[in-house]
């Protein structure tokens, strides 16, 4: 399977940090090489990788740490996640029947991304989400599920049984009927529309993630792969 890590927000939230958002160093290595290792654990060889135009270290960084991998590097300053996400959705859509995007802040145990391709491999759904029943975003993405399958997402979500944590399943049919780019300014409002339209979207619960968006967010993360990740 191959997959993708959308890379091309502007992170302000970090920006007075002296590197872009995927190379911010966490437990010695830069974020978004923990995000390519999940990949890879999980099977994936093949990965397209989107920065925006801030991003030219990324590709020599990702080249030279990981060699036995193969990348397709896209550079686009996108106007919004949702279009960020169907820039890489269809640029996979092209080659392949399914596949799996990160965002380059989710922090997912290799083992859990391993478990989320297989599950959904297994699923016959359009789509779908990997959820976590622990909350670290500040507007967190609620989701109701019922027998693996997600029944409503934000604002119609009225159990929340968890959230989403930035991993997400696609295949060919579901990237081919995206939207156009200017018809969501957020990703979750796709997230929302497709779920509400009746499609077969799967929420595969994981266990303990993180998002990393803020300065603060980062001792969290360093003690989340140094010690949980290990386990």
């Amino acid at each position: 399977m191959k997959s993708g890590i959308i890379a091309a927000g502007e992170g302000s939230r970090l920006s007075r940090l002296p590197t872009i958002k995927p190379l911010v160093l966490i437990a010695a290595k830069p974020l978004i090489s923990w995000v390519v290792a999940g990949l890879r654990s999980s099977g994936c060889k093949d990965i397209v990788v989107l920065t925006n135009s801030r991003g030219g270290e990324v590709a020599p960084y990702l080249t030279g740490a990981f060699p036995d991998l193969n990348f397709d590097f896209v550079t686009a300053d996108t106007a919004s996640s949702f279009e960020s996400f169907r820039l890489v959705s269809l640029r996979l859509a092209e080659t392949e029947e399914e596949f799996v995007i990160s965002t380059v802040d989710a922090l997912i145990r290799p083992e859990d991304v391993a478990r989320f391709v297989a599950e959904c491999r297994k699923g016959n759904a359009d789509a779908g989400l990997a959820l976590t029943s622990h909350v670290d975003d500040e507007k967190p993405l609620w989701a109701d599920v019922d027998g693996g399958r997600v029944t409503a997402l934000g604002d119609d979500a009225r159990r929340k049984d968890a959230v989403t944590c930035g991993l997400y399943y696609m295949t060919r049919k579901a990237a081919t009927a995206l939207p156009r780019s200017d018809r969501h300014s957020r990703l979750r409002d796709f997230w929302r529309e497709l779920v509400a339209s009746g499609k077969v979207v799967m929420g595969i619960t994981l266990s303990k993630s993180l998002d990393v968006d803020r300065p603060e967010d980062l001792a969290a993360a360093e003690s989340f792969l140094t010690t949980e990740t290990k386990r």
